[in-house]
């Protein structure tokens, strides 16, 4: 008889060690198509979320009259500052709207802590990780488009379509502007978009919830003149305790994604020419929008 050949128990560490590297280069082969997969779902929301948002602006137009706003800082006698403000009055765009994006219970809830700290998806990036709770303060990813001059005062001085509201001590009418006051066209003029975010800073870029007075940067962003040109979007990154408040952009690798005024969703990219993007930001330049160019 033939000697009974014994069963192979295990691996030898050659082959297992060979097992390990084929189980690597395909791990390697598979994150990046993963994480394109994930950015691109990303995207996909982030446009869902803004192309809402522009809906909501025009149903809010057609139930008020008026565009929304970028709400009001209120000054209190003798020289403090009322901000974040307390009467909803100076609130802004983004409270104005929750009624047209089935948020309006969120508007009879009395607590203004409880309203601040309520944290909504549809004012969240899933590419910089979503609606962010910070100190206990909401945090958006979008803001309203102030046109060149995004922090004007009186409101109608504002170049943008979403200006700083009359505010609870000039009476109660819900805006400023209407559809008539972006003569540049709605297809042609941006409403809202994303949100440059600037991690060294801590005032004035994302120290204020969804929303906030239409002071400064939390709310409201625009194409303010930058030297001898105008501010163009920029991917998120760390630039210091610098002072562009106002800067568009995103957490996107090529550029943007903004809601302009007939309700389109566009990318926009960071190497936008930068008259263009002013003139896509000014409700009333009369200058001509190539789509190309952006």
């Amino acid at each position: 008889m033939s000697p009974r050949r014994r069963g192979r128990s295990a691996f030898t560490l050659i082959e297992l060690l060979v097992v390990i590297a084929i189980i690597a280069v395909l791990i390697g082969l598979l994150l990046p198509a993963v994480q394109k997969t994930r950015e691109a779902a990303a995207r996909t929301k982030c446009q869902n979320n803004l192309k809402q948002i522009g809906l909501a602006f025009q149903s809010y137009h057609d139930a008020t009259g008026f565009l929304p706003t970028a709400g009001a800082e209120v000054i209190v006698p003798p020289a403090t500052t009322d901000n974040p403000p307390v009467n909803r009055l100076d609130w802004g765009w983004a409270y104005e709207i929750l009624p047209y994006l089935e948020q309006a219970p969120l508007q009879e809830v009395t607590s203004n802590a409880v309203v601040r700290a309520t944290r909504l998806p549809v004012y969240g990036c899933p590419t910089r990780g979503g609606p962010r709770l910070v100190g206990g303060s909401a945090k958006s990813d979008y803001a309203g488009n102030g046109g060149t001059n995004p922090n004007a005062n009186p409101g109608r001085n504002g170049t943008g379509p979403v200006v700083r509201s009359r505010g609870s001590n000039n009476g109660t009418r819900p805006g400023v502007l209407t559809l008539k006051d972006v003569p540049d066209g709605l297809s042609n003029t941006l409403f809202v978009a994303e949100k440059f975010l600037n991690a060294d800073a801590t005032c004035c870029y994302d120290n204020e919830f969804w929303a906030g007075p239409g002071v400064d940067g939390d709310i409201i962003r625009g194409s303010p003149g930058s030297g001898t040109n105008w501010m163009t979007p920029m991917q998120d990154q760390r630039l210091g305790a610098i002072s562009d408040v106002y800067r568009f952009g995103s957490a996107h690798q090529t550029g943007m994604y903004a809601a302009f005024g007939d309700g389109s969703v566009r990318l926009v990219r960071y190497a936008v020419d930068p008259v263009q993007f002013m003139r896509a930001c000014h409700r009333n330049d009369g200058g001509v929008v190539n789509p190309g160019d952006l």
